[in-house]
């Protein structure tokens, strides 16, 4: 049975790690909005959702850094863009995607490089 509560500061303190296992709390106010407790003892916020057919979850923040009331405002953003249709983990994974300025350096090397004519590429024209 998953563990339900009105999550609150006072909830986050109390929650104790159990050893060797990380658990879920979730919120009783905003749909899939929980607070994971790992076994080390750090506290972090989720929202778990479903997006085409795909159970996803995304972390928030962490615990004490994101007060419950901010966690709690966030996830009722996420949850509206979810219930949009807009997936926000997809927007993270677009973004790791993307090219580094390591890798358009060197494709500048290997494919640009070679056809400048020799005085642009560097070369004493002498």
């Amino acid at each position: 049975m998953v563990k339900r509560l009105k999550l609150n500061e006072k909830a986050l303190r109390d929650a104790e790690p159990k050893r060797g296992v990380s658990y879920q709390v979730f919120d009783t106010e905003v749909i899939g909005f929980a607070v994971r407790v790992q076994a080390s003892g750090a506290r972090t916020f989720t929202i778990d959702y479903r997006h085409a057919g795909r159970q996803r979850r995304m972390n928030i923040g962490r615990w004490p850094e994101w007060s419950v009331t901010a966690a709690r405002e966030r996830a009722k953003e996420l949850r509206r863009a979810i219930d949009g249709g807009h997936d926000p983990l997809a927007a993270k994974e677009e973004f790791r995607g993307a090219p580094r300025v390591k890798d358009m350096i060197e494709h500048y090397i290997v494919e640009h490089l070679p056809k400048l004519a020799k005085n642009n590429a560097g070369e004493d024209p002498r």
